[in-house]
């Protein structure tokens, strides 16, 4: 029988981009699976797919603990992403929702708790050399409140370890690929390129993950990981200017770009922040401060330790590209 059959889980942020996919992943091995989801969330895909949507908030504990009676094991997906200036707002739902699940999930007697954190959480460097899960965080200093309570909640979640409860960390990058029902930050990205109001890209380089790789990498975290250890879901190492002319590549098309200089980032993002519009801008002055750096990783511990195995940048950009120019994708 396999290991997830009949098994009881209990996933965080399912209706956002990384949590459908990892409640799918789980579903699909043969898990029972439940969505701790917000009351006004949109269920559609979730209900698609079979899969039991339970309306809580982070905020109540006892409503968590009634909700996880009989639970497992809980991926906490949930979390507030974006790049503004709210701190209360990320601090709340980041930290103290960790927090609060944490104290929800001992009581309730799960097992094992597997915390998807970022890779924000490892750190950058400002040459492309890839960092492991032994890197000491060095973002701090930019002040940016995603970025600094993201390894907040990070540093919770590894405390909670105990004798009582194991607690498992992930830490995938920046994750992209098809079904990005929720428009995610790097999916906007990608539209808004392909749709050519995306003209320009700055210096440095990320990590480009598949969202399916990220949800196998979750699933195989529950089922191997170590206890109080940490693993980077991570892809292909990519310069902005090589992802860029990939996107263009993926399109079979070639896209007008420009690489501006990293010091023109802060003003661009001081000018889209005063912009009164709706939607997310194309640089916040959030995103400014960390451009020019290079998100580098190596995924060797999870590809040696739970058999982790990503698809190539290619191959997600093109179904992604299939997803965002269908006729169902947003405009």
């Amino acid at each position: 029988m396999s290991f997830w059959q009949r098994r009881n889980i209990a996933v965080t942020g399912a209706t956002g981009f990384v949590g459908l996919h990892a409640a799918r992943e789980l579903h699909r091995h043969g898990a029972s699976v439940r969505a701790l989801v917000r009351a006004t969330s949109n269920v559609q895909h979730l209900r698609a797919d079979g899969i039991d949507c339970r309306p809580t908030s982070l905020d109540d504990v006892d409503d968590l603990h009634r909700q996880l009676a009989g639970m497992e094991i809980v991926v906490h997906a949930a979390g507030a992403v974006g790049f503004t200036n709210e701190w209360d707002t990320y601090f709340r739902v980041n930290v103290q929702g960790t927090r609060n699940l944490l104290e929800a999930s001992r009581h309730a007697g799960v097992r094992r708790f597997v915390h998807v954190s970022s890779i924000v959480a490892v750190g950058a460097l400002e040459t492309p050399t890839p960092l492991d899960e032994s890197a000491t965080w060095n973002l701090g200093h930019y002040r940016v409140p995603y970025v600094t309570t993201k390894r907040w909640a990070e540093e919770a979640a590894l405390a909670a370890n105990g004798s009582d409860m194991d607690v498992v960390v992930v830490n995938p990058a920046s994750v992209i690929g098809p079904d990005d029902f929720t428009e995610s930050e790097f999916g906007t990205l990608l539209r808004r390129f392909w749709k050519r109001r995306l003209l320009f890209h700055f210096g440095g380089g990320n990590n480009f993950v598949d969202v399916r790789d990220v949800a196998s990498g979750i699933r195989l975290a529950a089922e191997r990981g170590r206890p109080g250890e940490r693993y980077l879901l991570s892809g292909e190492n990519v310069a902005y200017y090589a992802f860029f002319a990939e996107m263009a590549r993926t399109a079979g098309r070639p896209f007008p770009r420009f690489c501006l200089p990293s010091a023109l980032a802060p003003l661009i993002g001081y000018i889209e922040d005063r912009k009164q519009k709706r939607g997310r801008p194309i640089l916040s002055s959030a995103q400014a401060a960390l451009m020019g750096l290079y998100f580098y990783y190596d995924n060797a511990k999870a590809r040696y330790e739970l058999g982790y195995q990503p698809r190539s940048l290619r191959q997600t950009l093109a179904d992604a590209y299939a997803f965002w120019m269908s006729p169902s994708a947003a405009a």
